[in-house]
């Protein structure tokens, strides 16, 4: 990772620019060069029923590195392959979370994130639910006296209670 899904570009004019182009983007990405992944797709395009050339377009996925990296990336993408003679080059990048991708089985990210989000979830939807009870019971003692409380003190409570 980082994986470049390129089309519109033949294999042999990426292979040309490939060793330079993964060692500086493995400079800017700080990881080493065999972390990356070139693929090259053969494509059709058609554009009003006719056969046209395809489009320059790499899809880059990856994990987020953050604007800064990501504009350097860019940058060098298109410097290399734009240098083979194309007037116009459009790169996306797709961002893969950690905790969402997994290699042979295991999970690469921490997901404590989501167990403690779910457990908050739980926790909310159970203050929510004695919310509505106790809101209920306000809504039935409206009006009446609480035994043993003056009226300013009931009205403090139900203050209390509503918020």
């Amino acid at each position: 990772m980082p994986h470049l899904l390129i089309r519109g570009i033949p294999a042999e004019q990426i292979r040309a620019v490939s060793a330079p182009l993964v060692s500086e983007l493995a400079d800017i990405c700080q990881c080493p060069e065999d972390y990356f992944l070139l693929e090259c797709f053969p494509t059709t395009a058609v554009s009003q029923g006719e056969i046209v050339p395809s489009y320059p377009f790499i899809d880059v996925a990856w994990f987020d590195r953050g604007p800064a990296v990501r504009d350097r990336f860019a940058e060098a993408v298109d410097r290399h392959i734009r240098g083979l003679g194309l007037p116009e080059l459009e790169i996306a990048f797709r961002v893969y979370r950690e905790d969402h991708y997994y290699t042979n089985g295991q999970c690469l990210g921490d997901r404590g994130d989501e167990d403690d989000k779910a457990a908050l979830q739980k926790e909310l939807q159970k203050l929510k639910e004695s919310n509505a009870r106790l809101r209920e019971q306000l809504r039935k003692t409206a009006g009446k006296p609480i035994a043993g409380a003056d009226s300013a003190m009931s009205s403090r409570l139900r203050e209390a209670l509503r918020e």
